[in-house]
Parts: C-alpha cells; structure tokens; sequence
C-alpha cells in the first residue's frame, strides 16, 4: 500500500527549483471530468458527449514567508498567474512521480489562532500534460484541457481516439 511520504515536491523552473517537500503537511494531483450530453441521431446512433479533463496540484503547506525573496510564498505573491514546472513523488520508495506545468496562485498568511503555524491551503491548475513516470521508467500522459471525443482504446502503450461506429444503413426496397 502507497502511502504519503516520504517524498518530494518541487515547483519552479529546472535549475531555479524551490524545494518545498519539508513544508508540505498534506499534497495530492486529482483529475475532474466535466462530460457534455450525448446526443440522440435520427438515424438511431447516440454519440457520447466530449469528455474534458482538468487537473490541479493541491494540498496544505506550512508559509515560507520568513525565508524572504526566494521561497514560494514569495514567489507566490510577486508572480501570481504565472506558469510554474512541478515534479511531485509521493513517495520516493514507491518511485512514482507526477510531473507538469501549473499556474501558481498567492499564498494564504495568517491563521485562525494565537500562536498557531502559519499555514495556507492551495490548488494550483495543471496546464497541459501531466506526465506520469513509474517504477522501471514507463510513463503515461494525461492532457488536459483537450475535449476527447468517441472512445478511447490504447493501442501499443499510446492512447487513440476510435470513433463511434455508425449503424448499419438500410436500403429501402423500391415499391412496384
């Protein structure tokens, strides 16, 4: 069983990283499914509706505020809206690693109570592909933001879009 942690999440550009893994109290990258209405063809067939998926880095972080220029809370607050690489592994033991782009989105500071650690619940929107790397090397894609239309089958490691088959068409037999 896959468990939190040990682990490592790092956002920012390759080279210029800010490696946050020490102040992460809870993190996780989810999909949502926002599927439009099938529609019903005169002639019988009925074609799903697009399927698009969107995904966001999300979780709890304990405030950097105090490390300055230079950490994310920083970051977070000079440079809203921007678009920042993340690489997040879970667990290192487990060697799955979920890497991408998001748009970075300011920090909370404060908290609810004296004396209490400032921390600031985030989500941060995945843009593009969200590159999935496993155990031995494999690695599987998810793109978002791009309407799937039909099925989907994979084909040789790779996912391909298969369209819907139409219905057998019926000759109409001429009346004498």
């Amino acid at each position: 069983m896959t468990v939190l942690g040990p682990g490592t999440l790092e956002i920012g550009a390759t080279g210029t990283e800010i490696d946050v893994s020490c102040l992460i109290n809870g993190c996780r990258i989810a999909a949502a499914k926002d599927q439009k209405d099938s529609t019903q063809k005169l002639c019988g067939t009925k074609v799903p509706g697009a399927v698009t998926y969107t995904a966001s880095l999300k979780g709890n972080i304990d405030v950097d505020a105090a490390e300055g220029v230079g950490g994310l809370f920083e970051l977070s607050w000079s440079a809203p809206g921007t678009e920042q690489a993340f690489t997040f592994t879970p667990n290192t033991a487990d060697g799955v690693t979920a890497a991408g782009t998001i748009v970075l989105d300011p920090l909370d500071l404060g908290a609810d109570e004296y004396g209490a650690v400032l921390t600031s619940d985030f989500e941060f929107q995945v843009v593009g592909t969200v590159t999935f790397t496993y155990p031995g090397g494999a690695t599987r894609e998810l793109v978002t933001g791009v309407p799937i239309t039909g099925q989907r089958r994979r084909r040789a490691g790779q996912l391909i879009d298969v369209p819907a088959a139409a219905p057998a068409k019926s000759k109409a037999k001429a009346s004498a």
